[in-house]
């Protein structure tokens, strides 16, 4: 635990709901964030309940932030 006391950044697990890859990824921005999957690329919507829990809420993202 002492890596979550240190940096500002929570890690958190998901599996892609697409390809079935296990990653991890940090959230700095909130609960909330949308990344692409590191195996296959598909845009991904992050969520985590509780900053407690290891494992992230992950879904397809309908849209990717920030892209056009």
């Amino acid at each position: 635990m002492e890596e979550r006391e240190r940096g500002a950044q929570e890690w958190h697990s998901y599996r892609c709901p697409v390809c079935g890859h296990t990653d991890e990824v940090a959230l700095e921005g909130g609960p909330a964030d949308t990344v692409p999957c590191s195996h296959c690329s598909t845009a991904l919507e992050v969520l985590v309940r509780s900053p407690d829990r290891a494992a992230a809420t992950v879904k397809v993202a309908s849209r990717w932030r920030g892209a056009r």
